[in-house]
């Protein structure tokens, strides 16, 4: 395993040699993501430098799993995902966000003397970490977790091992273990998700009302108006929805299809639910990739 010099350096040194964005992010987790090179990266390696987000993505998205299930500290988790997103979305010394830079596929081709050659770096970790984190979260159900996520990562592995994966496999691995309910187009097909965050710059923004009542039956109802907006009209999302309930717990309640700049509105009711919820909230775990406001 390979650990950078550099991550001995103090703040200090960091900042002289403009390596500010890895404190809130990359040093954090330096050990886990070079421990995860052992399977992205080395196991599994990338075609191109087309590929190579998922190399340094994959590996940042499973140290992020360390802090989750080893280190079991969900406000590390959580830190961790605001990191990343603040990575892509602050500007640089140059004056450019590197989620405005381009596809993944630029690779390191990104960096120039006018967007900066730190924009890749910003770009390639954060948002390919995100990717498959959305997956994972897409994927994820109250009753199995992450069963399915983990059969299509260990598929990709075992398919791949020694040999050099591209873009295009890993979308061809997920359609092969996609859910029913991530078939947004009706086609069995992933385009609508790789479009948009592989190949595309766009950052959603989420608005969401909530209000609760009490039917008949003395059962929860929610009233529930979430807008979609800064996308194109062929944007695609599942936006998940959580609630806070009584007792404090968080519950996946479920997700809401939402195509361009457009609301979601329903009453939902709650069957079985009789202790008003606290509140509701979307993107809990950072679900989507998303604008913070």
């Amino acid at each position: 395993m390979w650990i950078p010099l550099c991550y001995y350096f103090d703040t200090t040194v960091r900042h002289q040699l403009g390596m500010d964005w890895g404190d809130r992010g990359y040093w954090k987790v330096v050990t886990p993501h070079e421990v995860a090179h052992q399977w992205w990266g080395h196991t599994v390696g990338f075609n191109s430098y087309r590929d190579q987000w998922m190399s340094e993505g994959f590996a940042d998205m499973s140290a992020s799993l360390y802090l989750s299930l080893i280190e079991k500290n969900p406000h590390k988790f959580i830190t961790f995902w605001n990191d990343e997103r603040d990575l892509l979305l602050e500007r640089n010394a140059q004056g450019f966000r590197a989620i405005d830079a381009g596809a993944l596929t630029m690779g390191y081709r990104a960096n120039n003397s006018r967007t900066g050659f730190d924009i890749a770096s910003r770009l390639i970790y954060p948002k390919g970490a995100y990717i498959l984190h959305m997956l994972r979260m897409m994927m994820h159900d109250n009753r199995t977790g992450d069963q399915h996520f983990k059969e299509m990562m260990q598929d990709f592995v075992k398919t791949y091992m020694g040999k050099s994966a591209t873009t295009e496999d890993f979308e061809a691995m997920v359609e092969k273990h996609m859910t029913r309910e991530m078939d947004l187009e009706g086609n069995q097909k992933m385009d609508w998700f790789f479009n948009e965050y592989v190949y595309g710059t766009q950052l959603p923004s989420y608005q969401m009302n909530t209000t609760f009542e009490k039917n008949a039956d003395g059962d929860v109802v929610m009233n529930v108006k979430m807008a979609q907006s800064n996308v194109d009209e062929k944007f695609r999302m599942l936006v998940p929805i959580y609630l806070e309930l009584a007792n404090g717990n968080m519950f996946f309640l479920g997700r809401a299809r939402i195509t361009g700049n457009n609301t979601f509105d329903q009453k939902i009711p709650l069957k079985g639910m009789k202790d008003m919820p606290r509140r509701a909230v979307i993107n809990y775990y950072d679900d989507v990739l998303a604008s913070p406001n």
